[in-house]
Order: C-alpha cells, then sequence, then structure tokens
C-alpha cells in the first residue's frame, strides 16, 4: 500500500502548488484563463464522483438505456449552454459587476433580497452536497491507502480549503483541469481493458444483446425501459442535463469568458472530455454486466470490481486517482460558490484577504463536520440540491438572458420561491420515491413517479409569467393615462 504514497502526496503537492501560484487578485473572478482550461474545467466540476460510480452501478442494472443521461450531458449540458448561456452570461455580468450568480441576478432584476435569498440556500444546499463529495473521496482513499476514512477525511478537506483559499477562482479552474485530465486519463484506461476483455465494442454489444431481460432493464439491456424504469432514466437525464443550466457553481464558469470567439473554441473541447470521461464510464459500466453476470446487488461497486479485475495495480491506482479527481474538483467548485455566496450574498462583504479566507473556512468546517455525520436529512439534502437551486434559479435566469429584466423584480422574486417551495412540496406530498417516507402521501398513478423538477419549474414559469403580465398591463395603463 505504502508504495503508491508518493503519488497521492505528489498529487495533492501539486494542486495545492498549483492553487498558490496561479490565484488572481478577485478572489471571485478568475483573471486571465486559457480555453483548454476552461473546457477541463467545466467537466470537472461538472462531473462527481456520484457520477462515475453511482450512475455507473446504475448502467449495470439499466443497460445501454442511460447512455441517454451521456448523451444529454453532452448536449444539452454542454453544447446548449456554450451555444446559447455561456456567452450572454458573461456580457450580463460584465455589465452588472456581479461577482456571484445570486448578485447577478439581484442586479438585474433590482431586488436585493433575491440576492441574499439565493445565496442563502446556495450555501446550504452546496456546503451539504460538497460533505457527501468529500466522503466519497475519503472511502476511496481509504480503500488504497493504509489510513482511516476519517483521516483521508481530514487531509482532502485541508487540501481543498487550501486551494480555494490561496487559489480563488482562477486557483480552482487550473486544478480543476488538472484533475480533469487525470478522469480522462482514468477512465480511457478502463474503457480499453474492458473492450479486450470481451472482444472489442461490437462483441460486447452482441453479447449485451443476448442477456434476458431484467427488472431494470425490462425490454433489453439495449432499449429504453417500460414504465417507472424508463421515466426513471428521462428524468435523470432532464436533471443533470437541464438542471445544471442554473447550478451556481457553473454559472460562475462562464464569468472566465473573454470573447465569443473563445467560448466556440471551449464548447467542442468541453464535450469531447465529458463524452470520454461520461460516456466511457457508463458504457463500461454497462458492459460489465457480460463480464460480472448478474449477481451484484450493490450497484456502486461495479465499477471497483471491473478495475481490480481488468488493470494492474498502477492501473487501479490511477483510477482511484481520477474518482477522487472527480471528487475534489466538485469539492473546489462548490466550497469557492458557497464561500462567495455566504460573504458576498449573505452577509454582504467585500472578500478581500481575511474575510476571504474566513468565509472558505466556515464553509470547508461546514461541509467536513457535515461528512462526519451520517443521517437521513443530510442525505435527502444531498440528493435534491441540484433539483431545489434549478428551480430556484432557472426560471429568472433563462428570463434574463431571453428578455432582459423586464419581467420585473416581483416576476423574478416570486418566480423563484414558487419554483423553490413547489419542489419542496412535491418532494414531501407527492413524489412517491420520497414523500412515502417523508409524510406517507403520494401521488396517485403515473404523478407519483414524476420528478419534483418538472411541477417546480412549470409553478416557477406560471408564476413569472404571471407578474411579467402584471407588470406589462400597468406599463399599458400607465401609457394610456
Amino acid at each position: 500500500m505504502f508504495t503508491f504514497a508518493p503519488l497521492w502526496i505528489g498529487y495533492a503537492l501539486v494542486l495545492v502548488l498549483i492553487a498558490k501560484y496561479s490565484r488572481s487578485h478577485d478572489a471571485l473572478l478568475p483573471g486571465k484563463v486559457g480555453v483548454v482550461v476552461q473546457a477541463l474545467a467545466y467537466v470537472a466540476t461538472y462531473i462527481s464522483a456520484v457520477a462515475l460510480v453511482g450512475f455507473g452501478g446504475l448502467c449495470y442494472l439499466f443497460g445501454l438505456q442511460m447512455l441517454l443521461v451521456a448523451a444529454g450531458n453532452v448536449w444539452l449540458g454542454t453544447w446548449f449552454v456554450y451555444r446559447f448561456l455561456a456567452w450572454p452570461t458573461r456580457l450580463w455580468q460584465r455589465k452588472l459587476d456581479a461577482r456571484t450568480p445570486a448578485e447577478l441576478l439581484a442586479k438585474a432584476y433590482q431586488i436585493p433580497v433575491l440576492q441574499t435569498f439565493l445565496g442563502a440556500i446556495s450555501v446550504v444546499l452546496l456546503v451539504v452536497y460538497g460533505s457527501a463529495v468529500f466522503k466519497g473521496a475519503a472511502v476511496m482513499v481509504a480503500g488504497v491507502l493504509p489510513i482511516s476514512v476519517n483521516a483521508a477525511l481530514v487531509a482532502l478537506v485541508a487540501i481543498v480549503g487550501l486551494s480555494v483559499i490561496w487559489g480563488g477562482l482562477r486557483g480552482v479552474l487550473y486544478t480543476e483541469a488538472i484533475q480533469g485530465l487525470v478522469m480522462i486519463i482514468g477512465v480511457g484506461a478502463l474503457l480499453i481493458a474492458l473492450l479486450r476483455a470481451v472482444g472489442g465494442p461490437v462483441a460486447g454489444l452482441q453479447q449485451l444483446a443476448a442477456l434476458p431481460p431484467a427488472k431494470g432493464a425490462d425490454n433489453g439491456f439495449l432499449a429504453l425501459s417500460s414504465g417507472a424504469g424508463g421515466l426513471n432514466v428521462i428524468f435523470l437525464t432532464i436533471v443533470t442535463s437541464v438542471g445544471i443550466w442554473a447550478q451556481p457553481q457553473l454559472i460562475q464558469r462562464h464569468f472566465a469568458l473573454r470573447s465569443m470567439e473563445e467560448t466556440k473554441k471551449a464548447a467542442p473541447l468541453a464535450m469531447l472530455a465529458l463524452s470520454v470521461v461520461v460516456g466511457g464510464a457508463y458504457f463500461a459500466s454497462a458492459l460489465s454486466r457480460v463480464m460480472l453476470g448478474g449477481g451484484i446487488t450493490n450497484p456502486d461497486t461495479v465499477l471497483p470490481t471491473l478495475v481490480h479485475n481488468l488493470l494492474p495495480a498502477i492501473g487501479q491506482q490511477l483510477f482511484a486517482l481520477a474518482i477522487v479527481s472527480a471528487s475534489l474538483s466538485t469539492a473546489s467548485a462548490l466550497l469557492h460558490i458557497a464561500s462567495g455566496s455566504l460573504g458576498r450574498d449573505v452577509l454582504k462583504k467585500e472578500l478581500k484577504g481575511w474575510s476571504w479566507r474566513i468565509a472558505v473556512v466556515l464553509c470547508t468546517l461546514g461541509s467536513g463536520i457535515f461528512a462526519l455525520k451520517s443521517g437521513s436529512i443530510i442525505a435527502v439534502i444531498c440528493a435534491t440540491s441540484w433539483t431545489l437551486l434549478a428551480c430556484a434559479i432557472m426560471v429568472p435566469y433563462l428570463g434574463l438572458l431571453a428578455f432582459g429584466p423586464k419581467a420585473g423584480p416581483r416576476a423574478a422574486l416570486f418566480s423563484s420561491l414558487g419554483g423553490f417551495l413547489g419542489s419542496i412540496a412535491w418532494y414531501a406530498a407527492a413524489y412517491a420515491s420520497t414523500s412515502k417516507g417523508l409524510t406517507g402521501l403520494a401521488a396517485p398513478g403515473i404523478l407519483g413517479a414524476i420528478h419534483p423538477i418538472i411541477p417546480g419549474i412549470l409553478a416557477s414559469v406560471a408564476i413569472f409569467a404571471l407578474c411579467a403580465k402584471r407588470v406589462r398591463v400597468e406599463a399599458e395603463a400607465g401609457a394610456e393615462a
């Protein structure tokens, strides 16, 4: 085990040193950053170990239908973002001199309370979500090095905290780019080894197609499932590919863009990297059923089992490094935006020097403490954070990019509150997967399978449209008078 300790120690030192020597004057804005760095950082922020290990296990259960999620991530979560959202976001950020996504929307719609509300929920949801990311990385490190999970957790929290404190957004982007490159190498090595083991992609697909249907793949492992199974895959695609449009940690990445031409160059690089990392991991996990059979009951063990069976010792370490990179890159982004939101959005402080360091330390300690705990409430928040943030931010954000702020402050605030509270209500009283455990209630029939992101966004859209219409009617009445 200690043979590979220098690899991990060197990795940690590289991350901290890159952050220290690539910092910018403003912790919340990036300064000059290259196109390749931006593309890899976007992918590294987007993809965490939850996607690689957790969703990889779902591919073992559901088969190639999970590639719909990967396709959604590449086209909706990356191409669409760079084509329609990224550069307009940067233009509004430059015009309003905003430092955080919450400040961007609050300044655009001229309603300061929106900044406080969005900043507060961003701090809570991202800090708790970050705790799960840290815990997953610590478990992985403890599995390949002779240290305890808690010791690994403390070390990882310290490394990420120092990187965010010293590097600010520019340092975070550079460390994420390195981590994104490690992810590509690790997943690529596993995919090549698996394809060689099954006789190539065509032979592997033929063997997968010959397997009998299972509960998670009732139409076979090459087709979308019927009923609730297929709906779950579709909703998972929506949450991870459309819900990310309004994630603060990804919106902040657009602040690094310098021109429309740079945006066009970053898009294909990010799409290619994401195709390798997510597409490769999901394809390998789906084919793993050919090698591993149907006896695995815990899907989280699928990728680790594949790695152990197919890769030599150094390959296993590199893949573990890729999984840890996926976690730490996401954790860095989460801590950065949570710290910025705590200081600038909630406390209304100019974040420089010690004020920035204190905000990062508070958020880092929060994630570390939550990671040491295990409770149902924390688990629910982790699982729902993307949905809740999307329902609170999506409509006013897209409304600003599409129409400008003419819908007015009430439309922005009430649509944000309505989407946030509407999704919580659906989780608690209608979505069968969660509501039965929380309140004992559930919507009847197929309605109970509808993911809360749908009613949450619909509620937000309806409120935004009604408020915008009222503003228009008032303006027309004023013009007539």
